[in-house]
């Protein structure tokens, strides 16, 4: 397991995606040179499956190096990760690579977690040893110079960046999981398993560890109805408090059945526009019983005390938004026909941008002496809720900054 330094972490923590070089001590005796990435999930299963990861090393014209990540996991689209060279940490393990080879690669997940690592062999030549001599970046926020970049990843993408030196990452091993525990409140755990092969499971786990502390009473997984016919399920994650219940229906995609061809985007996009209809229509019910005071229970079989007159939000959580962007029209017709049906807000959100709202919620909570981090929650999701009818967008990025 990888543990960042300070400056580190905090960029893992502020930053969606990242492709970082760092220098850690490893077994408290001798340096070794460390790539870490992060990531949201979907990729990172593309990634743990061995699709071709390749580095790009280039200058840009304010005179900083920078490096890019192209993961593989579409023939035609890839996806790149990309950082500027910021301390001398990540130039000495550049440079260790050039007179070695080896280094390890650990996967940070959307909850920052370490859920995967390999080793790898990254040849380092002497035109990157020339492009790691730039200066330094003095600064992990490259905001000013996205446009330089883009200009540059746009010619990498289509293959006419002559400018970019390239080499390819080869894995020496398997990926390696590495299991995470959370303690939740509730007295509930939330285990997070990247390669476990019931991904479903994966993904609600992961919205349980990412929510899970925002109430006192926890969150609950897995909840159920006891109907005359038998026990069912009421929604994958519940939150309730004095002020709303949140209700978040999970729906994932399978990468690992796929192990011989893995499926390109145009494949993820039909099985997720399935899949994001059925938990549409789980929700729409999940509201319904939520309104007509039909007792709901947790996975032991106890009542659970909810909030029921105010207008709940329900949640429909997938892998990654982008991939539902080509739909952006209809699913607005979808939740202006959901709130109006139903009283309720419907958020159409990804495994990255949950975790920026409840780290929000947080930052909000933390600033203020009578706001829980589950009041803050609520606030930010109708805040969320207003930039996407704003934007008319369903993709959109929040940040939040606190005067």
């Amino acid at each position: 397991m990888h543990l960042p330094h300070r400056e580190l972490w905090q960029e893992i923590l502020a930053t969606p995606q990242l492709v970082r070089f760092t220098f850690p001590q490893q077994n408290g005796l001798s340096r070794y040179p460390t790539l870490v990435i992060k990531a949201h999930s979907l990729l990172l299963k593309y990634i743990s499956q061995g699709v071709p990861l390749t580095l790009f090393f280039f200058s840009i014209p304010s005179g900083y190096c920078a490096y890019a990540l192209h993961v593989a996991d579409d023939p035609d689209n890839g996806v790149i990760l990309w950082s500027l060279l910021t301390d001398v940490d990540e130039v000495e393990a550049i440079r260790d690579l050039a007179k070695h080879g080896g280094c390890s690669v650990y996967l940070f997940n959307e909850a920052c977690a370490n859920c995967a690592w390999t080793s790898a062999t990254i040849e380092i030549t002497s035109p990157i040893l020339a492009l790691a001599d730039a200066p330094l970046f003095d600064d992990r926020n490259p905001i000013q110079h996205i446009d330089e970049v883009s200009a540059i990843l746009d010619r990498i993408h289509l293959g006419i960046a002559d400018d970019a030196v390239r080499v390819d990452i080869r894995s020496s091993n398997d990926w390696e999981p590495l299991r995470t525990d959370f303690i939740l409140n509730g007295v509930r755990t939330a285990t997070l398993n990247l390669l476990s092969d019931n991904e479903g499971t994966h993904q609600e786990q992961l919205a349980h560890a990412l929510l899970g502390d925002l109430s006192p009473r926890g969150a609950y997984l897995n909840t159920q109805l006891h109907e005359p016919s038998g026990k069912k399920e009421y929604t994958d994650v519940l939150l309730t408090h004095e002020y709303g219940t949140v209700l978040l229906e999970s729906k994932t995609l399978s990468i690992f059945e796929h192990r011989t061809q893995l499926p390109n985007r145009s494949k993820l996009l039909r099985n997720i526009e399935k899949s994001a209809n059925k938990a549409l229509n789980q929700l729409r019910v999940a509201v319904r019983k939520l309104r007509e005071n039909v007792p709901v229970f947790d996975e032991h079989g106890e009542v659970i005390e909810l909030e029921r007159e105010q207008p709940p939000h329900a949640i429909l959580l997938v892998p990654e938004l982008t991939l539902m962007a080509p739909q952006n029209d209809e699913w607005f017709c979808r939740i202006d026909e959901f709130m109006r049906r139903t009283g309720g807000f419907l958020h159409l959100l990804d495994t990255v941008q949950l975790f920026r709202i409840m780290q929000a919620a947080r930052m909000i909570s933390e600033a203020s002496n009578n706001v829980t981090p589950m009041m803050a929650f609520d606030y930010y999701l109708v805040e969320h809720a207003e930039a996407v009818a704003k934007q008319r967008s369903i993709d959109i990025d929040m940040m939040l900054r606190i005067q």
